[in-house]
């Protein structure tokens, strides 16, 4: 798969290479946003990232900076051919995080967005993410839905254990499936994608250099913004592909800087981490939602002639912070237009509620349903001898 990518985005290039063609980007006077690129190599997969964004630029006042660290292919034939914006060029590979700061000291913007150079935005992911940020003052940092060249996850929000691991929520699994396409709190999201507040940034010092060249940079930046009080949110309207770990040849190499950044890290963050939960014994359906301690409530909507019960219940269990997950167990049953942190699961139904109530068992509070018969199948379910009414 990525070798048929490379061949096709290096087809591009050379297109554009030998057509001795431009690529322009907008200048705004006062940017909105500032889109934040380090590139080490892979001038293919940098084109067609620069591509993907290009049609939202002006509407959003976003302008482009990026920050080749001493690439050695065409990338630097592609930077002459760039028209608009900004481009520092480092005699040195200085990494990702110095790369990122850089980049940030001449942004203008008022957000800004670390993007992945190996990464293509899909539709109106830039746009969604800017406006959660504008309209929601306490936000420190949002992410989304990033999709390997497979079609697979390679996460929906990430969660961090007790040891300082990560789980990357989703990977592997389809990412159109209910449970991913709902608004959360999370322990970071990826740097791939990952837009937060210039002066925001500046305040906390940027990415912590200590992490060069790379890998958990990002992780300790969301951690931080969560100790000085600020949330990073997961967007599921944010999609973006990615190619994975383009700049990095050898694995033994990631493998490295991996476990090197890995103690550095849970040294640094050991008070915090201690709240978490183990990897071995914390489910991931737990873990996703570390920082969600409501009231978690499974409501079974069925048939209805009211087209708005289920938004109406399900407005008053928010306006008692609950959370909500909304199993629709009727062809009938209302489940649409409820607001973005409602888990809403259409994909089952009355046959397969017992086996996700197997699957989840202990994750809900609460199981609540107005079909008497409804109740009487999760009261069965309940009275099995490896459940109890508390479990769920």
């Amino acid at each position: 798969m990525k070798e048929a990518v490379t061949d096709q985005a290096k087809l591009r290039l050379r297109e554009l290479l030998e057509a001795n063609s431009r690529l322009s980007f907008p200048r705004p006077t006062s940017p909105q946003l500032s889109i934040l690129l380090v590139l080490h190599n892979r001038a293919e997969l940098t084109l067609a990232c620069l591509r993907s964004i290009q049609p939202c630029l002006r509407e959003l006042a976003a302008e482009v900076i990026l920050v080749d660290n001493a690439s050695r292919d065409e990338t630097s034939l592609l930077l002459d051919r760039l028209r608009g914006a900004t481009v520092i060029r480092n005699s040195e590979n200085v990494g990702f995080p110095v790369g990122v700061n850089q980049a940030a000291e001449a942004a203008g913007g008022d957000f800004l967005l670390l993007l992945n150079n190996d990464t293509e935005v899909q539709a109106d992911s830039v746009r969604s993410a800017l406006r959660f940020l504008v309209e929601n003052p306490d936000v420190g940092a949002a992410g989304g839905r990033i999709v390997l060249l497979d079609g697979t996850l390679q996460e929906a929000g990430c969660s961090l254990y007790r040891e300082g691991h990560v789980l990357q929520y989703g990977r592997g699994d389809r990412p159109t499936a209910p449970e991913y396409l709902f608004q959360r709190d999370v322990d970071y999201c990826s740097a791939a994608f990952l837009m937060t507040r210039r002066e925001l940034f500046r305040k906390m010092g940027g990415l912590d250099t200590a992490f060069s060249p790379g890998y958990f940079e990002d992780v300790d930046y969301c951690v931080r913004l969560w100790r000085c009080g600020w949330r990073v949110v997961y967007l599921p309207d944010v999609l973006v592909r990615h190619y994975e770990n383009a700049s990095s040849s050898c694995w033994k190499r990631i493998v490295h800087l991996y476990r090197r950044n890995h103690l550095i890290f849970t040294h640094k963050h050991a008070d915090w981490l201690s709240w978490k939960c183990p990897a071995a014994t914390t489910p991931h359906l737990r873990a996703r939602s570390s920082h969600d301690d409501r009231f978690k409530v499974l409501y079974l909507p069925t048939e209805s002639k009211d087209a708005s019960p289920t938004a109406r219940i399900v407005g008053r269990l928010r306006s008692l912070s609950c959370f909500v997950t909304v199993y629709p167990v009727g062809e009938g049953a209302d489940a649409v237009g409820l607001p973005p942190d409602v888990e809403v699961l259409p994909d089952g139904g009355l046959d397969k509620l017992s086996e996700f109530l197997a699957q989840r068992r202990g994750y809900y509070d609460c199981v609540l349903a107005g079909d008497p018969q409804i109740l009487q199948l999760v009261r069965r379910f309940v009275a099995r001898p490896a459940a109890t009414p508390a479990s769920l």
